[in-house]
């Protein structure tokens, strides 16, 4: 691979789960020492959730790691299971498989192989998985596992981990036997641009890399936007581009390496996000109020205009036909257009002569956060959403012109429909 090319001992982006990679910010350290003080304290239930990749299965990995061979432990991770499914499968992870329909059979197997690891001085830890898809009688199975103890102390230990809806699930009514059980739930969240920078510095200093020789701050910084501060998309954008820098005998990975990266492999990164709420999709008519879009136009830093974008995709140039119409001589006639997709919005260039600038820079396509500039011709573009957006502005389909020399003559309106404005 590229290990060689930048002098690595090891591929630092791996996805797969390794206990040396893990880097430990507040909330990471936080969870790791939770964790390990609720097993050892033998607590009935512990409940982890977090985004798709945030680093919940290696977190798990380490705390086990670190507690001893006096902890017997069974993982599931296929979660789409009935009551008596779950118990066939526990007992298949801890090497007894049976596959009776008998539920007194299989709760007396493992009653039986608790109380013997106790006796032995083991302390039995199940893991479940993706919990957030199992159904409410599989939820009370496992508290009632939980419930199998000594006169003296609790021989059993049930972590729950999965994605954002896990806590809905635990929160259902049926289930507050359960929520009294469990002492400790923590919720992981997606790491800050500065944890970025240092997790990706941490990862290639393990694999015995400098960030600074790979990496330049610009290809950091949109790294961290297309993947929202998941590690694993991290991983997945740093790893190919790293690849791309090898194959193209490129020093360091750079603003344009991942732009190139993201289109040749049609990378779609809002595929990763949760779902669950209701958002617009592409081209689905009108958006709510929590992904209004206003669009604050400036020239030489001096308010023109505000838009508000109701529908996707929205259109800029300087057609008529565009829902946000600029006659300027830069602009094209479809000079770009804004999506939003799952809730995340993307500006687009369409093939434009000079081109679109997202915070100075050009890109041909670019992940929109509130507060983002965009740049057409003389036009600065503030982009916000959300609360942000001021849904009292005008509407789309305005007209903005921009004069480039003073005194300078208006281009002409083959409509007879445009409204000047000055800033």
């Amino acid at each position: 691979m590229y290990e060689q090319y930048f002098g690595l001992e090891s591929r630092p982006f791996d996805i797969s789960p390794d206990p040396r990679f893990l880097y430990m910010t507040p909330q990471h350290a936080r969870a790791v020492a939770n964790i390990k003080f609720a097993l050892m304290n033998r607590d009935s239930f512990v409940i982890i959730s977090g985004e798709i990749g945030i680093g919940k299965t290696t977190i798990l990995n380490t705390v086990m790691g670190e507690l001893g061979p006096e902890y017997v432990t069974a993982k599931l991770t296929h979660t789409t299971l009935t009551h008596i499914e779950l118990l066939q499968a526990l007992l298949s992870e801890f090497g007894m498989p049976n596959y009776s329909k008998k539920k007194v059979l299989l709760l007396d197997t493992l009653r039986d192989f608790f109380l013997q690891q106790n006796k032995e001085g083991k302390h039995v830890v199940i893991i479940v998985d993706e919990a957030q898809n199992l159904s409410a009688p599989a939820l009370e199975e496992l508290r009632l596992l939980s419930c199998i103890d000594t006169a003296d102390r609790k021989i059993v230990s049930i972590v729950l981990t999965g994605q954002r809806g896990l806590d809905d699930v635990v929160d259902a009514p049926g289930l507050r036997q359960l929520r009294q059980r469990a002492r400790l739930r923590q919720r992981l969240e997606a790491l800050d641009e500065a944890n970025t920078f240092e997790y990706i510095r941490h990862r290639l200093n393990v694999a015995g890399g400098d960030v600074e020789k790979i990496f330049d701050d610009e290809g950091i910084r949109e790294i961290h936007r297309l993947s929202f501060g998941i590690p694993r998309l991290i991983n997945t954008l740093c790893d190919t581009a790293m690849m791309s820098c090898m194959v193209e005998e490129k020093e360091k990975v750079t603003l344009d390496t991942v732009d190139a990266v993201v289109q040749e492999l049609r990378w779609q990164w809002f595929e990763d996000r949760d779902q669950e709420k209701s958002l617009p999709k592409t081209g689905t008519g009108s958006a709510n109020a929590d992904s209004a879009v206003a669009l604050t136009v400036f020239r030489a830093g001096q308010f023109v205009e505000q838009v508000v974008a109701d529908h996707f995709p929205f259109v800029i140039g300087r057609s008529n036909a565009n829902d946000l119409v600029i006659i300027d001589k830069e602009v094209s006639r479809r000079h770009a257009l804004i999506d939003c997709i799952s809730g995340i919005f993307v500006i687009e260039d369409l093939n434009s002569k000079n081109g679109t600038l997202v915070n100075r820079k050009r890109r041909s396509r670019a992940l929109l956060r509130p507060g983002d500039t965009i740049t057409l011709g003389q036009l600065d573009v503030a982009f916000n959403t959300g609360a942000n957006a001021d849904v009292d502005s005008p509407s789309h389909a305005e007209t903005i012109v921009i004069d480039h020399k003073p005194g300078s003559a208006q281009p002409e309106d083959p409509t007879g429909t445009q409204e000047t404005l000055s800033a």
